[in-house]
């Protein structure tokens, strides 16, 4: 056994003998050094913040609660890693007398780790089928997908607290609702904390990163499903009948008094749940923050932050690849919670703590008309034959916005002019840039057919919850492909975010874009194919992730791009003579040569081209280059 334990000190031996002290290396979490910097670059400089004076300080614990959570204690300076979330999450499973109770999702982390749920509910049996019999609705709620945007943790450990534990102030609305929540949803990045983690940030101190430990940004993992962690998340809409899903966050924000914000999906793929938000839920929402010193408006980015009359874009009809609008094309009415982060994080803890608790009410009063309203989005989308994927701007529209005064000075740094925020308001009627038509519109098909050697995209749609049969012998089926033309290399969605390099690629794939030519043969599918029926809850979202021109499509994403390319190419020494003969033989194909020679100047200038465009017209070329193998009976 004693050679055993030399192993890994022999192995640092070896490894310490080529490397500085250990001591002095960046280590874990942050691996930053910050000593040889200036202090000016470790401090963040942020705008004076409007002034406010807020109620909601009476939801704070007292200093001798023992549940107090770690951001009260710390006047709200700190904010807890995962191990102490969990802790903090046993401790209050451990008061609430069997109303919550902790389990571990399917999947570990990227890294390992295991990422905790919590059921809470006075209902006895808390499985699945128990929450759905108990008649009320199950409301999911989920925090850190983007860990240095902690307050949504925080707020619902006060929130379960005051449910749960002690005197129980708000234990009357788990009368009328279940609840999940995933306290972490990003634990690579929550462990990976510094004082460095969030540059626009009013707080805490230290927070974790964007990132989880493959460098995903996982709000934007939905559609794909790369990471463990949003397959997890898939898992539970799965498995869970959910009435109500928010995703916390905060803003990175321009300077505007608007502490607290959420949005929902505007025409979408949910729209009677989008009106009930708007007409049933946000009045008292808003009352609520207001009545507690709160200032709330929809969530919002600047069209150009640099000139904040250009208006904004609000978070409406945007991708599925995005968490609030993954709950839309699911049917599941969804918002996405953003609290701005120039204000103090304990203005941001505890507007989320008055809004999810505004929401839990209203939603647990309204419980009736919620459901009409996703039984007619269900209904709707299921019955829909023209399928609607992407929306895009329509009528203008314009509508009073505060914002803080501002003006412009000569920058010495950008040789530019920069803008200079102050926090007195100033009230602008600005443009509204949301996606409110249909754009890319298709039609459903039948079926769809993956074919078996496509492993992971049929993973995939498995973890999505999509239903399907599979083939067990070869089957020749009559379908309608795509072959892909005018490909090229696509960019990704972020419309608050511009990257300065010029890499192609984006969440760790080469997207595409190109647009689909459909033909129609019979194609023969091996085992292990899939067969997905489109008449089922969750067809749209195979609609939108198998019909290859929309953005979030498999195809898109990059998953087929072996397909794009010619497996067999001919030397000239055959194909010219070939040619030549071909011309002799076909006047048709002759003025046609002829017409493209006129009409193309590039083409007609590269000898390589005019010798493909010939290829192309013989049986040798190649039957699959640039086809999308996903098959469709319409």
């Amino acid at each position: 056994m004693k050679h055993l334990r030399l192993k890994p000190l022999l192995g640092m031996m070896l490894l310490g003998s080529c490397l500085p002290a250990l001591a002095a290396l960046p280590a874990a979490p942050a691996y930053i050094d910050d000593s040889g910097y200036p202090a000016a670059a470790k401090q963040r400089i942020l705008p004076a913040m409007f002034e406010q004076t807020l109620t909601s300080t009476r939801y704070l614990a007292k200093p001798d609660n023992p549940l107090i959570t770690l951001a009260e204690s710390s006047k709200f300076q700190q904010t807890s890693n995962y191990t102490q979330t969990r802790a903090y999450m046993d401790k209050l499973a451990a008061a609430s007398g069997g109303t919550i109770k902790l389990s571990d999702l399917p999947e570990t982390s990227a890294e390992g780790h295991p990422m905790l749920l919590a059921v809470v509910s006075t209902e006895a049996d808390k499985s699945p089928a128990g929450l759905k019999a108990s008649g009320k609705p199950t409301l999911f709620i989920e925090a850190e997908i983007h860990p240095g945007e902690a307050n949504g943790k925080d707020a619902m450990f006060m929130l379960l607290r005051d449910m749960t534990t002690g005197d129980k102030p708000l234990a009357g609305l788990l009368d009328k609702v279940n609840l999940l929540f995933i306290p972490t949803v990003n634990i690579d990045g929550d462990l990976r904390k510094s004082p460095y983690g969030r540059i626009n940030q009013n707080g805490p101190l230290d927070t974790g990163w964007r990132v989880n430990g493959l460098n995903y940004n996982l709000n934007r993992d939905f559609t794909k499903l790369d990471s463990a962690e949003i397959r997890n998340v898939a898992w539970v809409f799965n498995t869970y009948d959910l009435a109500f899903f928010a995703d916390t966050h905060s803003t990175d924000g321009a300077m505007y008094p608007y502490d607290s914000s959420y949005c929902h999906n505007g025409n979408g793929w949910s729209p009677a749940s989008s009106a009930w938000l708007d007409t049933v839920m946000r009045a008292p929402v808003y009352k609520a923050l207001q009545d507690d010193g709160h200032v709330v408006h929809e969530c919002i980015s600047f069209n150009d932050n640099q000139d904040p009359t250009q208006g904004y874009y609000p978070y409406r009809s945007d991708l599925a690849r995005f968490s609030n609008q993954y709950g839309d094309i699911r049917n599941v009415p969804s918002i996405l919670i953003e609290q701005h982060a120039l204000h103090p994080y304990e203005t941001q803890v505890l507007g989320n703590y008055v809004m999810l608790k505004a929401m839990f009410q209203v939603i647990g009063e309204q419980a009736a008309s919620l459901r009409e309203a996703i039984r007619q989005d269900r209904e709707r989308l299921r019955s829909q034959q023209q399928v609607v994927l992407t929306w895009k701007p329509g009528k203008d529209e314009t509508t009073p916005f505060t914002v803080g005064d501002y003006r412009f000075e000569q920058s010495p740094i950008t040789g530019a002019k920069t803008i200079v925020w102050s926090n007195t308001p100033k009230q602008l009627s600005v443009p509204v840039t949301g996606n409110t038509e249909p754009d890319l519109v298709t039609q459903r098909p039948k079926q769809y057919i993956v074919p078996g050697q496509w492993r992971e995209v049929i993973a995939r749609l498995k973890a999505h919850g999509i239903q399907m049969k599979t083939l067990d012998t070869p089957t020749a089926i009559a379908v309608t492909l795509y072959r892909m033309d005018e490909v090229n290399v696509a960019g990704g969605f972020e419309p608050d975010r511009s990257q300065p390099n010029k890499i192609p690629g984006y969440e760790g794939h080469l997207l595409v874009s190109g647009v689909a030519k459909p033909f129609q043969r019979l194609q023969t599918f091996p085992v292990g194919s899939v067969v997905i029926d489109v008449d089922q809850p969750l067809g749209v979202l195979a609609v939108n992730l198998l019909y290859p021109q929309s953005p979030d499509s498999f195809w898109s994403w990059g998953f087929f791009n072996a397909t794009l390319v010619a497996a067999e190419e001919p030397e000239e020494y055959v194909m010219e003579p070939m040619a030549r003969k071909m011309l002799a033989e076909s006047p048709a194909l002759k003025a046609a040569f002829e017409q493209k020679l006129k009409d193309d100047k590039d083409f007609a200038a590269s000898p390589s081209a005019r010798l493909q465009w010939f290829y192309q017209r013989t049986p040798f070329y190649d039957v699959n280059a640039f086809v999308y193998p996903v098959g469709a009976v319409y």
